[in-house]
């Protein structure tokens, strides 16, 4: 992983580029062009990506992955909002608080925001990292700048858990806010960060524009401007980038990737990503459980009867991976780069079928059991150019093995809003992973399936697995013990993983300094800079 991450990031710098920095600077702008439209990018209450992506250029993280992504360790992270961290004994980190950092209304940062933030996180209503802060016992303000945190055990993991996964909110404007009422606060519609940037302006469903805070701790951003396009359409969003009314592109596709091959001005590169995507089996509808799905042996058959390579190769291209289990490829450091799970063997899946007793009693091609037809539905949001894809492509494999797939394509707010109440058999879904497999608490745990308000919208409950997961944290071996969680999961089929992609970013050439994370991408946004010879009107 180390090798293949570096080599990506080396790639995009030499492609785009990297020159000395010009004597006089152009201010520089920067378009997106994104599918979603951020309308709450406060860290503790948002797990939307579009969300979170926003909140990294407002809110700094108490530190960040170094070059290597190891995510084990009291060395492993490079500082940000804090300068320095020490461990005293094995349950305990005290972090220290930058004390050049400031709130763009010019207050310090200080260790009542973490401890705000920590609680705001735990919040058993909104807070939306309950469960990935499991194993912290307790975080508490050791003076002005320093922030004792406490872990329930010892793990290798403590201080990425909770410096990556912390990004302080002003505790002096929201402390008197009811958490339930911070989302429709005026802070949500025009947050105050610490980050590079300042929030200047949304139009619902167009854009959002950040400006760049000259007086930001780490350095005057040399980005000057970045403006979010917002194209729900996959297609609208390659017609914009390809008449040059944005800049920047993240998840090509494979058919316009050659489209963007053809482009002198732009490059395009592939990064290890986080990206998943996979048909979400729902086995709990109903007080009983779901009639059908319940049953391991009709999920199993279901992915067999997929030929998933061949759908992802013509989504994706050659390069996504197409697992058994929820692992992307940020994880080759434990799956050791194997990406390729069980492929189409139609005549098992229909021996399977047969097992749970469904047959063609009346010849009409789709299989019945006491004369109901093996009948499901499946749901995706129309705002996915490559989950319709898969679901056609996938309706027509199913037909082959006698299973008759309804689709539905629905507007995407009515599609979480269905999903998050479990009123489904089958959906098309997908996230972004954190860096280690140990965040599969967040959307695969039992502890998640519990929580109404959790990742975990398919309920899936598995005590072995969960177990599995938690020894990973301490185990001797920890790439085998996940890898055993892994496998455990992928045995079970609560999903059929239809796509680990990596990402490929379209850029600008006339950019230099460019770096693509392979999680949380856009970190190093605010050091990137137009050559001055490139410049577009909208740079200056």
């Amino acid at each position: 992983m180390r090798r293949r991450t570096a080599l990506n990031l080396l790639l995009l710098l030499g492609a785009l580029g990297r020159v000395p920095l010009p004597a006089q600077q152009v201010p520089g702008t920067v378009v997106f062009a994104i599918g979603e439209d951020p309308t709450l990018p406060l860290p503790a209450i948002t797990d939307r990506t579009s969300d979170t992506d926003l909140a990294d250029q407002l809110f700094l993280r108490l530190a960040i992955l170094g070059p290597t992504f190891r995510t084990a360790g009291d060395n492993a992270l490079t500082p940000m909002l804090a300068r320095r961290w020490q461990r005293t004994d094995p349950l305990t980190l005290v972090f220290e608080i930058d004390p050049r950092a400031r709130w763009q209304d010019g207050v310090p940062v200080t260790a009542r925001d973490v401890v705000f933030t920590w609680r705001l996180t735990m919040d058993p209503v909104v807070g939306k990292g309950r469960i990935l802060m499991e194993p912290v016992a307790s975080v508490e303000a050791v003076g002005e700048r320093q922030v004792r945190v406490r872990f329930k055990r010892p793990f290798a993991e403590q201080l990425y858990l909770f410096s990556f996964n912390m990004q302080p909110l002003p505790a002096h404007l929201l402390e008197r806010i009811a958490p339930a009422a911070i989302a429709r606060s005026d802070f949500a519609t025009g947050p105050i960060g610490n980050g590079p940037y300042r929030y200047v302006r949304r139009v619902p469903g167009q854009f959002v524009e950040l400006r760049a805070d000259p007086n930001f701790f780490l350095g005057a951003p040399t980005m000057a401007r970045v403006v979010l396009r917002i194209a729900p359409d996959a297609a609208a969003r390659m017609n914009l980038f390809l008449a040059g009314e944005t800049d920047v592109m993240g998840d090509v596709q494979a058919p316009d990737a050659l489209k963007i091959k053809e482009r002198p001005d732009v490059a395009l590169i592939n990064v290890s990503h986080n990206l998943l995507l996979w048909i979400g089996i729902n086995q709990r509808q109903g007080a009983s459980g779901h009639p059908i799905l319940g049953d391991r042996r009709i999920r199993e058959a279901l992915r067999l009867a997929l030929d998933r390579r061949t759908m992802t190769n013509g989504i994706f291209g050659p390069s996504a991976g197409v697992p058994d289990a929820a692992q992307s490829q940020i994880w080759a450091w434990v799956t050791g780069g194997r990406m390729d799970g069980a492929v189409r063997d139609l005549a098992k899946a229909r021996t399977l079928l047969a097992a749970a007793g469904w047959r063609d009693a009346n010849g009409d091609g789709i299989l019945d059991r006491n004369g109901s037809p093996l009948r499901l539905v499946m749901m995706y949001p129309n705002s996915s150019g490559a989950r319709h894809s898969f679901a056609l492509q996938a309706q027509a494999m199913w037909r082959e093995a006698g299973v008759d797939v309804q689709l539905e394509r629905v507007e995407r707010a009515a599609f979480i809003e269905r999903m998050n109440a479990g009123r489904f058999d089958l959906i098309i879904d997908g996230g972004n992973q954190d860096p280690t497999p140990s965040s599969l608490t967040q959307r695969w745990s039992c502890a998640a399936a519990a929580d109404s308000a959790s990742l975990n919208t398919l309920r899936w409950c598995d005590p072995t697995f969960d177990r599995l997961l938690a020894g990973a944290e301490t185990a001797a071996d920890p790439i085998a013990a996940y890898r055993a969680a892994l496998a455990r999961m992928a045995s079970e089929v609560p999903a059929i993983v239809l796509a680990a992609p990596l990402n490929q970013v379209a850029v600008h050439r006339r950019y230099t300094n460019v770096q693509v994370w392979p999680t949380k991408s856009w970190l190093s946004l605010w050091q990137w800079r137009v050559r001055p010879d490139a410049a577009l009107p909208r740079d200056r």
